[in-house]
């Protein structure tokens, strides 16, 4: 049970990865716009912070969809066909419940 929590812990720790990712991506974009405007005249730092943090979120939502269930090993939220993403509430394979320890 103890490598359960361990698990969860990874997963909540992703989860707000992918959350903090997603809520920074306009802001730190448009400050660095706004900072290389004026600083160097150029837009070009922004454009390349847009593209790093854009791959930087793929990456971390690709991990979070593939993240595997402690239980049984399969994705925890998806199969070949379907993902039900960060709204799955247990494991579509084993039925183990989100967070249970």
């Amino acid at each position: 049970m103890a490598g359960y929590e361990q698990s969860w812990k990874q997963y909540k720790r992703l989860r707000n990865t992918v959350i903090f990712i997603f809520l920074t991506y306009l802001p730190v974009v448009a400050l660095t716009a706004f900072v290389s405007d004026k600083l160097f005249h150029t837009s070009s730092p922004a454009s390349a912070v847009l593209v790093l943090w854009f791959g930087l979120s793929v990456f971390f939502v690709i991990r979070l969809q593939l993240w595997r269930c402690p239980r049984c090993g399969e994705w925890f939220s998806a199969t070949w066909w379907y993902n039900l993403s960060f709204l799955a509430r247990k494991c579509v394979h084993c039925g183990l419940p989100k967070y249970h320890e």
